[in-house]
């Protein structure tokens, strides 16, 4: 009886002693994850920051290099069309006058493509604070559309005299 007596007693311990140190360990274990959590939401405020800090950085630098190239466009352009005046000078009477018109016309668009790329310019310098992904989407929109102008404005250039070849 002693035996057994001692056997239940040991036996009471060791449960006890389990049960005890599994509540412990769970505890620390939930600790630990609150802790993670913790760490984990810093984490992902700083990945959001850089996140806007590399959109900004991108949108920055793509603008910079749309900028650059609508500005050669819009000169090449203005060359164009002084070489084509040179042309237009020794065409007879009747055709010089259409062509000027013409030409006055593409002249007109061309400084109106200039001023908007200007205003684009200064407005995207002020708004350059508060880049994100609208305002990528917004800054592609614009750069398809001036392209397209840009483009419009090329093949006219190119085609003024097409349509008096005689």
């Amino acid at each position: 009886m002693k035996t057994n007596f001692l056997s239940l007693t040991m036996i009471t311990l060791m449960a006890g002693t389990i049960l005890t140190s599994c509540g412990k360990t769970t505890k620390d274990d939930a600790s630990a994850v609150k802790e993670d959590v913790t760490e984990l939401n810093k984490d992902l405020v700083q990945g959001a920051k850089d996140t806007g800090t590399e959109t900004k950085d991108a949108v920055e630098a793509d603008w910079k290099k749309f900028e650059a190239t609508s500005k050669l466009a819009i000169e090449s352009s203005e060359a164009q069309i002084k070489e084509l005046r040179t042309k237009v000078a020794t065409v007879d009477k009747a055709e010089k006058v259409k062509l000027t018109a013409k030409l006055d016309e593409l002249e007109k668009k061309n400084a109106e493509l200039k001023e908007k790329l200007q205003k684009r310019g200064a407005a995207f310098k002020e708004d350059v604070n508060e880049i994100n992904q609208s305002t990528k989407e917004k800054e592609q929109e614009f750069e398809r559309e001036f392209t397209h102008d840009m483009d419009e404005l090329g093949t006219a250039l190119k085609d003024l005299f097409k349509d008096n070849v005689k």
